[in-house]
């Protein structure tokens, strides 16, 4: 797998992808994930929108939805809050290193046999990793970073996290601009 990735990382290195991270430009794009074992089901999606607000910086909202069921207990998430993500490097790399960071004020809902409940809570992501440029405005994204949830009434927790995730850019003359 290290060679695989290492082999990809050299790939689109080489590769001049043009990628466009312009102030005005526009970013669409998300994560999904699905995991599943023997009991236990979890599926989320992330989408996110985002516009340039100077070159290589771009903010916007994102919002989560997921869904998990371990045994009896079901639990649906949904969040929604801002992001902000910084690209390093210059356009012409096609390998993009960036930072980024988001905030989602979050309902949960727990259901089991007992009853069910409802808990609003706070949840961040911070961390950074690499946008792989498959062409002009279209990247593959990894990143690596620390992600915290805290529920009313009760302590928060966290861990590292690692999200695979796309992005569409949008230049400004692609979106309307006048």
């Amino acid at each position: 797998m290290k060679k695989f990735l290492f082999g990809l990382a050299v790939l689109a290195g080489v590769t001049n992808a043009n990628a466009q991270t312009s102030k005005n430009d526009w970013m669409l794009g998300g994560q999904f994930r699905l995991n599943t074992t023997d009991n236990n089901t979890a599926i989320s999606f992330t989408p996110n929108a985002g516009v340039f607000v100077v070159d290589n910086l771009a903010v916007g909202g994102n919002f989560s939805l997921s869904y998990s069921k371990v045994g009896n207990t079901k639990n649906t998430f949904f969040g929604v809050g801002p992001f902000a993500r910084y690209y390093f490097t210059t356009e012409t790399q096609a390998v993009r290193p960036l930072v980024h960071g988001a905030i989602n004020f979050t309902s949960q809902k727990y259901k089991n046999n007992l009853g069910s409940t409802t808990l609003s809570g706070l949840n961040y992501f911070v961390g950074g990793g690499a946008a792989f440029f498959i062409s002009k405005n279209v990247s593959v994204d990894a990143l690596l970073g620390y992600d915290h949830t805290k529920l009313k009434d009760f302590s928060g927790s966290g861990g590292f996290a690692f999200n695979v995730g796309f992005q569409v850019y949008l230049l400004k003359g692609q979106v309307g601009s006048k």
